[in-house]
C-alpha cells in the first residue's frame, strides 16, 4: 500500500504541471491491484503549503474539500499515521538522514505502513528500507 508524497497530492489538480504523470502512476498502481494511501502527514503538508502561500481560509477549505472528492473518485484512501511512534521516527529520520521536517514526517508515515512511497524526491532514498516509486 504505497503512500503519496505531497507532490502527488498537488499533482491531482488538473492545472498542476505534473497532473498527467500523477494520473499515469496512480493508474499503473491501480492496475497492479495496489491500494493507494494518502497519509495524514501529506495532507497536513498540503494544508501548510497553502496556508504558507497566504491563501484565504475559505480557499484552503475548498481545496481540502476538492481533495477529499478526488480521493474518493480515485479510490485513494486516507491513512491515519500520526502518533508518538511516527513522531519519534520523524525525529530519527530528520537527524540521521538530513531530511526536511515534512519529508521526514511523510517518510515516517510510509515506514509505519508498508515502507513504500510514491515520489520524485530523491531525499527519500536516504532512508534505508524505504522504497520509492518514482513518478515518470
Amino acid at each position: 500500500m504505497p503512500v503519496l508524497d505531497t507532490e502527488l497530492i498537488f499533482g491531482l489538480n488538473p492545472s498542476d504541471k505534473h497532473h498527467a504523470s500523477t494520473l499515469k502512476i496512480l493508474g499503473e498502481l491501480s492496475k497492479k491491484g495496489q491500494e493507494i494511501f494518502a497519509p495524514d502527514t501529506s495532507v497536513y503538508e498540503f494544508q501548510s503549503v497553502l496556508r504558507g502561500l497566504n491563501k484565504k481560509l475559505s480557499e484552503v477549505k475548498l481545496a481540502l474539500a476538492s481533495l477529499k472528492q478526488v480521493f474518493e473518485e480515485n479510490s485513494i484512501k486516507e491513512a491515519r499515521t500520526l502518533g508518538i511512534g511516527t513522531i519519534l521516527l520523524q525525529c530519527e529520520f530528520e537527524e540521521k538522514y538530513g531530511l526536511s521536517y515534512f519529508d521526514s514526517l511523510i517518510a515516517a508515515s510510509a515506514f509505519v505502513l508498508d515502507r513504500v512511497i510514491v515520489s520524485n524526491d530523491k531525499a527519500f532514498d536516504r532512508v534505508p528500507d524505504l522504497t520509492r516509486i518514482q513518478i515518470k
